[in-house]
């Protein structure tokens, strides 16, 4: 198989496999699977031909418009892993705060004794 269609293919599964967003429960194996493919597509890459027919150059205009695709997938991942780091910052706080209630408060009044 030629180079540009390995490469072509690859896509197509990362295309296919960050189209659906998983949930939280398989979104670690979803990760791990995109790792595998971007490898992949690492490493074939810099052994890319430059087209010679039309085919081939309609193949590359695909590749792009799915790595377009990818990279919209990808970013509205990278936003939901951010959405729920920082509910679990904001969970961690209120539990913080639920335990320990004074600890946030500010201690700079003082009542100073006069009798001292």
């Amino acid at each position: 198989m030629d180079v540009n269609q390995t490469l072509f293919s690859v896509t197509t599964q990362l295309a296919e496999l960050t189209s659906k967003v998983p949930s939280q429960e398989k979104r670690d194996e979803v990760i791990e699977q995109i790792f595998i493919l971007l490898d992949e597509r690492d490493v074939l890459l810099p052994s890319v031909q430059p087209p010679k027919d039309e085919n081939e150059r309609k193949l590359m205009s695909e590749i792009v418009q799915l790595n377009d695709q990818i990279n919209h997938s990808l970013n509205s991942i990278l936003f939901d892993i951010k959405k729920d780091i920082n509910g679990l910052k904001d969970q961690k706080k209120a539990h913080n705060q639920y335990i320990n209630p004074y600890k946030s408060l500010n201690n700079l009044s003082a009542f100073f004794d006069k009798k001292e």
